[in-house]
């Protein structure tokens, strides 16, 4: 009799199962999985969705539960909050696990779960619910769902009044060409822009910024292929130029007229041009890339020029190239210390790649950027030799003011807290001194190697990136594209035990400026996730939001590098200094006090590309500050070249100059004789000052000095010191 039930049971399955088909096509037992258990047919559990998106303020988010059948009435599951996430349940969100029954012959179920409004900032976060044990049913499809709580409190730094920075106009500088490069001579206001794809050098009059003019285009490609870099110091103009086939590029010197002197050679790949303080060096970092397919791999290195016979009078033996190969014999240490060295068949020479510079105000140390590399070489200028390779390390964006957005198929702005590692790997950087400690301003861009021979970009989502099991137990929901699935790593580093699999996840950059102590090459500072922060929340440009420099797609590059800050420059200015950092991607100016290295304080983010169309100023890479006193309109001046759009752009910051309440805030005793009659003052004790006119306009400025120059007019003049001690001093 058992039997026959049995068989009467599994008979009317059949039946069922046919008459479903029958209404819903041939195909339905192809798409459909139907599942018994003890010989009744049971159901499907899933999540409905993968994800849920919930504004703090809503208070509650709904979760849906589905069948694929009608539930027996004993169908059940349970649901938990899985370890995967940031928000802290009991504090953001109120869930307790439990089971949930569905009603006989329902399809769904909900569950409601509150969610914490609050006061405080807790940034974007997210949790994840998992099903398991089920009764009456089998969990198929999408057993865990991420929810996305959306902070409605703001934690974006508030723009500062301490300069007022105003875009003035910008300037195209050929159609067909680029603008990357710019440098300043205010003895005969004009400006110096490399425009690379064209290989040229233009010379525009700056005399007038309502009415800016070429003056002479210099054609290098007679020289080399391409223009890399610029600078100009005391007349005297240097230009770069790649050599082919991987030979040594030039370095071209000339007169602010355009009039080509001497011409020598220098590394593979000069890809940034500096002078010295003193205007007596030109120095060149030689980036030494490899070809496509990797069979050539040139050492990277550093010229060191001696240009003291002047433009026309510089030799091929005034030329001092150094190399690494003093640090091939500790590859396995650098690597241990994390510099990446990873290329094909690498050699600590061949692998450095330098590529941009900062002299100290002494002009007896340099630094340079080792970007691929990850690292800072640190140049002895008085020895000629290259002393140290510091690694920069990891930036951990598991930390609190680390969080970053990683996905481009994420609809909303999502700043969380992800395992992952950026690399810092600065293009720009700048040095500035405080107390006798010298600081480097680094711009952390981040660079891949992607060539036909090697190349390292991976998706963290991609099927040959595989996440150790033990690390990254919820590999398959970062792996999801709407969390780190879309971000673009490197598959060189990360495999820390060298089993095949990766037991961290490092990213290309950091999104962020910082600051670090040349004597311990410690970190002093970053600015966390500052940079998105304010772009998203940017009134106009918060809409183009991880843009490219050539679309307007929102959040394009959430899954590569973010707004890509790019150049960097350091300025004193009202006894203050401050960095102003391009965006690359995104565009626009970031401007910080740096003045206290611990603690930099945001000032303001310009922007001067368009909203409504791709245009406007597009891709700043090089960017400069003028001072007031070199200035052609007695006020500092930002200028940023930009690569896509081959356009300057100029901001003028109006209030640079001594603030004229403050003449009346003075002392008598700072300096003597007073009046002035013989072109000097002195000072009691060693001071850092600064002079300036009855208009506000800085005349000069000297540090550690126990004495001042007046050799000016009759008149009224006012003497700072750093300290903002202010004395007006009589010449007669």
């Amino acid at each position: 009799m058992k039997t026959k039930i049995t068989l009467l049971v599994l008979l009317f399955s059949i039946l069922y199962s046919k008459n479903i088909a029958a209404e819903k096509g041939n195909n339905y037992f192809k798409t459909s999985k139907i599942h018994t258990i003890n010989n009744v047919l049971v159901s499907n559990i899933a999540f409905a969705s993968d994800f849920y998106i919930v504004n703090e303020n809503e208070s509650t988010i709904t979760i849906e539960l589905t069948l694929n059948s009608p539930s027996t009435g004993n169908t059940k599951v349970d649901v938990t909050v899985s370890t995967f996430g940031t928000a802290t349940n009991g504090s953001q969100f109120t869930f307790a696990n439990q089971t949930i029954t569905f009603p006989l012959n329902s399809t769904s179920e909900t569950i409601i779960i509150p969610i914490t409004n609050d006061a405080i900032f807790n940034g974007d976060s997210y949790f994840t619910l998992a099903l398991s044990n089920p009764i009456d049913g089998t969990i198929t499809g999408t057993s865990k769902t991420t929810i996305y709580i959306l902070e409605d409190e703001e934690d974006v730094p508030t723009t500062a009044t301490a300069l007022d920075i105003n875009y003035l106009s910008s300037y195209l500088v050929d159609a067909t060409g680029s603008a990357e490069i710019v440098a300043h001579d205010p003895t005969s206001q004009r400006l110096f822009v490399m425009n690379s794809t064209a290989s040229k050098v233009e010379i525009l009059d700056f005399s007038n910024l309502t009415s800016i003019s070429p003056v002479q285009s210099i054609d290098l490609s007679s020289y080399g292929i391409g223009g890399t870099s610029i600078a100009v110091k005391n007349g005297m103009v240097a230009a770069t130029v790649q050599g082919a086939n991987f030979t040594n590029g030039k370095v071209i010197f000339m007169d602010i007229d355009g009039n080509i002197g001497s011409i020598v050679e220098a590394g593979v790949l000069p890809d940034m041009v500096t002078f010295t303080p003193d205007g007596t060096k030109v120095i060149i970092a030689n980036e030494g890339e490899p070809n496509d397919d990797y069979t050539i791999d040139p050492e990277g290195s550093i010229s060191i020029i001696n240009v003291t016979g002047g433009y026309n009078g510089v030799l091929q033996t005034d030329v001092t190239n150094l190399n690494f190969n003093a640090f091939d014999s500790q590859l396995t240490t650098l690597r241990a210390n994390n510099v990446r060295i990873y290329g094909v068949n690498a050699t600590v020479s061949k692998d450095l790649e330098p590529e941009y510079i900062t002299v100290a105000s002494d002009g007896l140390t340099a630094w340079v950027s080792l970007q691929e590399n990850n690292a800072i070489a640190t140049i002895d200028l008085v020895n000629n030799q290259i002393t140290a390779i510091t690694p920069l390390g990891f930036k951990d964006h598991m930390l609190t003011g680390n969080e970053l957005d990683t996905s481009d198929q994420f609809g909303e702005i999502f700043m969380g807290n992800w395992p992952i590692k950026g690399m810092y790997m600065p293009d720009a950087i700048a040095n500035y001194t405080v107390n006798g400690i010298t600081y480097l301003v680094t711009a952390n861009e981040g660079d891949s190697r992607d060539y036909g021979g090697l190349s390292e970009e991976k998706r963290v989502g991609s099927g040959s990136y595989v996440l150790d099991a033990s690390v990254f137990p919820n590999a398959s929901l970062l792996k999801n594209n709407k969390n780190l699935g879309r971000l673009t790593v490197t598959n060189a580093t990360g495999d820390t035990d060298g089993d095949g699999d990766f037991d961290e996840i490092h990213v290309f950059g950091t999104r962020s400026f910082s600051i670090w102590n040349t004597s311990t090459g410690q970190l002093v500072y970053d600015s966390g996730s500052d940079f998105e922060r304010i772009t998203a929340a940017d009134p106009v440009y918060g809409a183009l939001f991880n843009v490219s420099n050539n679309n307007n797609n929102l959040k394009n590059r959430s899954d590569n590098k973010g707004p890509e800050p790019e150049g960097i420059t350091v300025a004193e200015i009202n006894g203050a200094t401050y960095a102003f950092i391009t965006l690359e991607r995104t565009g626009g100016l970031m401007t910080y006090d740096i003045t206290d290295p611990m603690a930099p304080t945001f000032i303001s983010y310009k922007n001067s590309r368009t909203t409504s169309t791709i245009g406007g100023d597009l891709g700043p890479e090089g960017i400069i500050y003028i001072a007031p006193e070199n200035s052609p309109i007695n006020k500092g001046i930002i200028i940023m070249a930009n690569e896509v759009s081959a356009t300057l752009s100029l901001y003028e910051i109006s209030n640079d100059v001594l603030n004229t309440p403050n003449y009346f805030i003075t002392t008598n005793t700072l300096a003597y004789p007073n009046p002035v009659t013989n072109g000097i003052v002195y000072f009691n004790e060693a001071t850092n000052v600064s002079l300036y006119n009855m208009l506000g306009k800085k005349l000069t400025e000297k540090e550690n000095t126990n004495s001042l120059e007046m050799n000016y007019p009759k008149g009224i003049y006012f003497i700072k010191t750093k300290d903002g001690i202010t004395q007006k001093v009589v010449v007669e």
